[in-house]
């Protein structure tokens, strides 16, 4: 597992995120207050794309696990989205180092997981 995931391609800044550092963010919430039935700490990820000022022409991103598996998620569902860092009090290990939430709940049984780059395409 790796500890960092990258926002890069059509940005203007590639953002390097720690997610074990969120621990101490006062933007950090309950997962269970937006997403019913899930567990863990969890942030918005909005601020780190707005961040990294994406292309205006940008619809999508890539996001690049560590298996070399690429999952492709419109920008409006990654910018309505959270990334859980911690469960039960401890940095997310398996399937880290942050697990990728939509806002609508749809994917709660089956967050994006070992992720180490997000790309913008």
């Amino acid at each position: 597992m790796h500890d960092i995931i990258m926002l890069t391609g059509k940005v203007n800044f590639t953002i390097t995120l720690d997610p074990t550092i969120w621990i101490f963010d006062d933007r950090r919430f309950e997962l269970a207050d937006r997403i019913p039935e899930t567990e863990g700490l969890a942030i918005e990820i909005e601020p780190f794309i707005h961040h990294a000022e994406p292309d205006v022409s940008t619809t999508h991103a890539i996001c690049h696990l560590h298996d070399g598996e690429k999952v492709s998620i419109p920008m409006a569902t990654l910018m309505a989205s959270y990334l859980c860092f911690a469960v039960d009090g401890k940095p997310v290990k398996d399937g880290g180092p942050a697990l990728l939430y939509f806002a609508d709940g749809s994917n709660k049984g089956n967050p994006v997981g070992g992720i180490k780059e997000i790309e913008f395409v």
